[in-house]
């Protein structure tokens, strides 16, 4: 329940796009674009981040979440304990 609790609250950020979120995920994606883990998704139609595209159209291959809605849910952490 509480991964789909996470799942809710990065679309709800990827929605509204507010900046402090934003900062965060930016922060976080940067991580994620030097990790070895991310692969492509199926999710670039339907979520294209323009905003933060060194993870467009990318999910994590460990826990397999989108990575434009992980990277902005404030209470979701990395698998692997990197952010």
């Amino acid at each position: 329940m509480k991964k789909l609790k996470n799942i809710v609250n990065g679309w709800k950020s990827y929605i509204i796009n507010d900046s402090v979120t934003i900062d965060i995920a930016k922060k976080r994606a940067s991580i994620c674009a030097d990790c070895d883990k991310p692969v492509k998704g199926g999710f670039e139609i339907l979520m294209p981040d323009f905003s933060i595209k060194e993870i467009q159209g990318l999910k994590c291959s460990v826990c397999g979440c989108p990575l434009s809605t992980a990277t902005r849910s404030e209470n979701y952490n990395c698998p692997l304990k990197k952010w």
